[in-house]
């Protein structure tokens, strides 16, 4: 029993913590649908799970972390092992009204993200949702898994390393081992609280001049570059509806792509990267959206922040948030799409540069100039005052959380993991996110909104689906226009090799639902009209 280790949060950690509201819960996470005839014997049993998740636990001690407050917080908190840890707290199981379709899923997965968590625990849940049994793609009789972090806990790449150690690649897993000791640390006395805590109040001073010089020299960059190489296509930001405070309520809705063909779609713009592509998209979709309601902003594109992580290889195993953000005009005052993803690529290649060498070095800075105490006090008012949804400082967010890698199925408890849709928080001023992730050969995208902004969720996730068929037949006329330039460059097929047959097999296995929604989006037109309520991955609005 100890308490030597207790990590202090970092002041970007602790803005998390600090901004945290009873409208907006900053929590990130990831809706899992696992199919568990694959599991031995065909079931997978509540208690089975319990013992799973407490064997995976074990592979890392940050899931038993909680947070434990400086005393009037005039410090910020620290994380410290919990030794009153209780794992049938933190994973519920719950069931779905029949028939368990994706709509009553995307529901359940909404209403759960307005709540936040018990800060004086882990800040974490899983939750085991049972009677999933009318999804496209899924095999009836399966289940979903969703877990959720607090964002003071783990950024997007910190939280693929948590939900990865609770996957497996067999699904025959050796129930009741134990391959690292537990170690628990003992709740410090207010005494050792404050022992810690003033010696930081007196260094205060000098870490605000030494931070100071740093905010001084980056802001100077800062004012440099965007009179320079990285200066901005637009001077404001664009008020919007999403530009609002917003209620406790939640929409969710997520759209499955394909990886390989949107990795061709980077043809329609030489030095498109994939992200380049997926922001195209989705401002198609708002743009459509937009116009259907009467409120697209007129000759100004949304401005969306885009995080950019900066987490070193070294530090890829650790908690808290390592982030910068780029803030970029995603082009939805732009009607051609070719020229839309022109103009995100020459603007992403301006901004995550300036994102990762400026920026957030000038936030880390002005994080450690500023008291904590003022910092926490500067939360609460900004809560109470509603001033961020009074001026719009962007619309919205579009972040990219890394895939699973590889091909080969991944379980969790013996049943396979046949898709993960991602989950990111919404705020005042900013009520819809968009969080991407990708697991085998798909790419996920998962949206959140305030119910009372996006109360048409359906509708939402079929305009992005209408400017997917947009981009869809722009590489469908590109390639054809090269095949007919190039009529005498006809390639005979390659025998696949044995790897690359067992690859494709495993690929296909593992992912039925993205294919039965690219067979069903093939079949519909690009209207979003046409298409609303009839997507096989469609949104469901709480």
């Amino acid at each position: 029993m100890r308490t030597s280790t207790m990590k202090q949060l970092t002041p970007m950690d602790s803005h998390f913590f600090y901004f945290e509201a009873p409208n907006q819960p900053m929590m990130i996470g990831s809706l899992w649908l696992c199919d568990q005839s694959t599991a031995p014997g065909g079931l997978v049993r509540h208690k089975d799970i319990l013992q799973y998740v407490s064997d995976r636990l074990n592979t890392t001690s940050y899931f038993r972390r909680r947070l434990e407050t400086a005393p009037f917080q005039l410090d910020d908190p620290y994380w410290l092992d919990d030794e009153n840890f209780d794992l049938e707290y933190h994973v519920r199981h719950v069931g779905l009204p029949q028939p368990g379709d994706w709509r009553q899923l995307c529901i359940f997965t909404a209403r759960t993200m307005s709540r936040s968590v018990d800060m004086e625990r882990a800040p974490w849940e899983i939750y085991i949702i049972e009677g999933v049994n009318n999804v496209p793609g899924i095999p009836p009789n399966s289940f979903a898994v969703l877990i959720r972090f607090h964002h003071a806990y783990v950024d997007g790449k910190a939280s693929l390393e948590l939900t990865t150690a609770m996957m497996e690649e067999t699904a025959d897993h050796e129930y009741g081992r134990r391959d690292r000791v537990e170690v628990a640390e003992r709740a410090p006395t207010r005494l050792e609280m404050w022992s810690r805590t003033t010696p930081r109040m007196m260094g205060q001073a000098w870490r605000s001049m030494r931070a100071g010089l740093t905010a001084g020299r980056k802001g100077v960059e800062l004012v440099r570059r965007l009179r320079a190489e990285a200066k901005p296509e637009q001077r404001r930001v664009p008020r919007t509806i999403f530009n609002v405070q917003i209620s406790p309520h939640r929409s969710y809705g997520a759209l499955t792509w394909n990886i390989p063909e949107l990795k061709r779609m980077r043809q329609l713009c030489p030095g498109a990267t994939l992200n380049d592509v997926v922001i195209a998209i989705i401002a198609g979709g708002m743009r459509r959206y937009l116009s259907h309601h009467n409120q697209l902003p007129a000759n100004e594109s949304l401005v969306s922040m885009c995080p950019v992580s900066v987490r070193p290889n070294e530090a890829v195993k650790d908690c808290g948030n390592l982030i910068s953000a780029m803030f970029i005009g995603i082009g939805t005052d732009i009607d051609d799409a070719h020229e839309r993803l022109s103009a995100v690529r020459r603007r992403t290649a301006r901004g995550v540069p300036l994102a990762r060498d400026v920026l957030c070095d000038l936030n880390n800075a002005v994080g450690d100039m500023v008291p904590p105490y003022v910092r926490a006090l500067g939360a609460w008012i900004q809560n109470k005052s509603k001033l961020v949804s009074a001026v719009p400082l962007v619309n919205t967010l579009i972040t990219n959380v890394p895939g699973i890698p590889g091909l080969l199925p991944r379980y969790f408890a013996g049943a396979r993991i046949v898709n993960v849709f991602p989950l990111a928080p919404v705020s005042d001023g900013m009520a819809i996110s968009h969080c991407l992730t990708g697991i085998y050969d798909d790419l996920n995208v998962g949206v959140l909104a305030d119910r009372n902004i996006v109360s048409d969720m359906d509708f939402y996730i079929s305009c992005i689906q209408a400017s997917t068929e947009e981009y869809r037949a722009l590489l469908a006329d590109l390639e054809k226009t090269a095949a007919a330039a190039a009529p005498g460059r006809i390639e005979a097929p390659r025998p696949a090799t044995n790897d690359e047959a067992t690859t494709e097999k495993a690929a296909e296995k593992a992912a039925p639902v993205a294919a039965g929604a690219r067979k069903k989006a093939a079949a519909k037109t690009a209207e979003p009209a046409a298409a609303e309520g009839k997507q096989a991955k469609s949104a469901g609005a709480a």
